[in-house]
């Protein structure tokens, strides 16, 4: 496969074959020759912003769909909530070949249709911007937008072109080549391209991955690296504070399912959070919850750190141990606090972000009360422990939950990842564990693949308990 970077094809004349070559809008300001293409050669050189030359006939159009055997169209309103839009996507100029156009449109919509934060949508003019004049987010909107009609089959292939998965990991190449230039400038951690290049990086490697250590990286050594790089800002434009938001998202569900350390949880960053939500009117359940579970993960860190520090004979009088113990309990009451607020919102709130973070309130007891019924240490002192029942309890709210945020929502299957492991762990029969395998398997077939990660490491779990179920495997390595 070639690494060539992706350009877009030169057009060529209907009659004389002659190449119709149009200088970018950074090529046309300095009056210099330009090979045409996005972003052009010159451009990626030199590390300007490349500006598609204007066009003068084309306009994106979608299918609406089909009545009395007529096909209906109309322009793109990119801030529409309209659910009725299909994957099929037209130009109005048939002699366009670049397909590149299509592969936006497939993006756009791919994005409409996994929403990471309820904010996201309302900025899609915004991101279409940026995509047009940012090679970064040029090439990787064109990767998920192939990537996607690859796998839904929605974009035809005439002979002669490639395929669109070719098309998907060339231009992830081709991305990667950019934001690596980018990020040579100093000021690079300050543009809002280079940030949503990093995201939409990663959110290419969860369709494509299905180990999720590429997103990992991405998230690790890309995003908050260049967020640890820009200062906290609370005047931040539009874009960067919803891109926070889906950072945030993404960022507190990952430190929990990896067990790692999070810049979230940084004094700097908790302060930051608290300044840019202290003037919003109202109660955010999705902002509340979030807090919680980076509390709750660091918390987590630590506690395992002080306890298998001290020999294991130790734990069970160790004072460190007790007051871990204590203060587990007060987190655990700040997440009963926090469900008891939530509640009052039922008939108030938009019903898909509170049904999401419903199911990590549940995830994140039982997640917490994991830091102790597990080991024996543990029995009289007191300590956040769930009752079997509880967890029982608690593992059915998730099911019913995530069930529901999966028919009814537009919300990234990705963001139940946390949530169904939860569950996964602690289910109590094969009709449970079937309802998670059968959620999973839906999450997978809207693109995202790392989900065959969850499952596989769920199947592990479940083999394991049943040879311990069976009397096999009798030495257990606590440690």
């Amino acid at each position: 496969m070639s690494t060539q970077c992706p350009r877009e094809k030169k057009k060529i004349g209907p009659a004389d074959k002659r190449r119709q070559t149009k200088r970018c809008g950074s090529c046309s300001a300095r009056r210099i020759k330009c090979e045409g293409g996005f972003p052009c050669t010159h451009c990626i050189k030199k590390g300007n912003v490349c500006t598609p030359p204007k066009q003068t006939t084309g306009t994106l159009l979608f299918v609406e769909g089909h009545v009395s055997g007529v096909t209906k169209y109309r322009p793109t309103t990119l801030n529409t909530r309209s659910s009725e839009w299909t994957t099929s996507i037209v130009s109005s100029s048939p002699t366009d070949g670049d397909p590149t156009v299509r592969f936006i449109g497939c993006f756009l919509l791919f994005i409409q249709q996994n929403q990471f934060t309820p904010g996201l949508q309302s900025l899609d003019t915004e991101i279409l911007q940026l995509v047009r004049t940012s090679p970064v987010l040029h090439h990787s909107a064109v990767a998920i937008g192939a990537l996607d009609a690859s796998r839904q089959g929605s974009v035809s292939v005439s002979s002669g072109q490639d395929s669109p998965q070719y098309v998907a990991f060339n231009s992830y190449l081709a991305s990667i080549r950019a934001l690596q230039a980018s990020v040579s400038d100093k000021d690079a951690a300050q543009g809002d391209d280079v940030l949503w290049g990093t995201f939409f990086l990663g959110l290419f490697e969860l369709l494509s991955d299905s180990s999720g250590d590429g997103w990992v990286k991405h998230m690790l050594y890309g995003t908050s690296m260049l967020l640890q790089l820009s200062s906290p800002d609370k005047n931040m434009s539009s874009l960067r504070r919803t891109f926070y938001g889906i950072f945030r998202m993404l960022e507190a569900s990952r430190a929990l399912l990896y067990g790692e350390a999070t810049i979230l949880a940084d004094s700097t960053w908790e302060n930051f959070h608290r300044e840019l939500v202290s003037d919003d009117e109202s109660w955010d359940p999705i902002e509340g919850i979030l807090a919680l579970m980076i509390h709750c993960s660091t918390f987590s860190l630590r506690a395992h750190q002080v306890v298998f520090q001290l020999p294991e004979a130790q734990r069970y009088t160790d004072p460190a141990v007790s007051a871990l113990g204590l203060e587990g309990l007060t987190i655990q009451n700040a997440i009963y606090a926090w469900h008891a607020q939530a509640l009052s919102l039922l008939s108030t709130s938009d019903s898909s972000p509170l049904l999401l973070a419903l199911a990590y309130y549940n995830a994140l007891l039982i997640f917490l009360s994991g830091n102790f019924d597990y080991f024996p240490y543990w029995t009289g002192l007191s300590a956040p422990i769930l009752s079997r029942p509880e967890i029982m309890g608690h593992v059915a709210s998730i099911l019913q939950l995530t069930d529901v945020a999966l028919r009814t929502s537009r919300l990234a299957g990705a963001l139940m990842f946390f949530p169904l492991r939860v569950a996964g762990s602690r289910a109590g029969g094969g009709e449970q564990r079937g309802k998670i395998l059968e959620m999973l398997s839906r999450v997978a077939q809207k693109g995202f693949v790392v989900a065959g990660r969850i499952r596989d490491d769920l199947r592990e779990v479940w083999d394991e308990r049943g040879m311990f179920a069976n009397g096999e495997g009798c030495v257990v390595d606590a440690s």
